[in-house]
């Protein structure tokens, strides 16, 4: 047998988690509020929508409702290492979780809130809303990076 869902889960959150703190963590205070367009989020909006959405998410899995965007919402602090910390302790909640989850816990599904329907069907299972955690942090991890791009900072230096 292989392992745990719960390891297999925790191993890519850690994994998709350290490169985006590598990339973010170069990015200059003086830059949060840079975007590559105007109507574009900024670094700092980026951070937001990945600390909101798992907030967002991991309430729907401990309560069963799916709160309104707003009343989730993370503000990201001013600088860069302060984001991340909380980003880190909005983490430490889904690894709470997740190390506490029994296998049966992650696979049984539940109903899937009328917003989510359109993207997951009736019902969802626990794990899956994990992996859209994991997919989502790395989609705007992807966009970070190009921003730095953008910027002239090539990540494959």
């Amino acid at each position: 047998m292989g392992r745990p869902l719960a390891q297999r889960l925790l191993l890519n959150l850690a994994d998709i988690r350290k490169e985006l703190i590598e990339t973010v963590r170069q990015v200059p205070d003086a830059d949060l509020e840079w975007a590559p367009a105007e109507g574009m989020k900024s670094y700092r909006a980026q951070l937001q929508e990945i600390g909101t959405m798992e907030k967002l998410c991991m309430g729907f899995i401990d309560s069963g409702e799916l709160l309104p965007w707003e009343m989730s919402a993370y503000a990201p602090s001013a600088t860069v290492e302060a984001g991340l910390a909380e980003l880190e302790a909005i983490r430490s909640q889904t690894i709470a979780y997740l190390e506490s989850a029994s296998e049966d816990k992650l696979q049984t599904p539940v109903a899937s809130p009328d917003d989510w329907k359109q993207y997951f069907g009736d019902t969802i299972e626990p794990e899956e809303v994990i992996r859209w955690i994991a997919m989502h942090e790395y989609y705007h991890m992807g966009q970070i990076i190009a921003y730095r791009w953008s910027q002239g900072h090539s990540p494959y230096v």
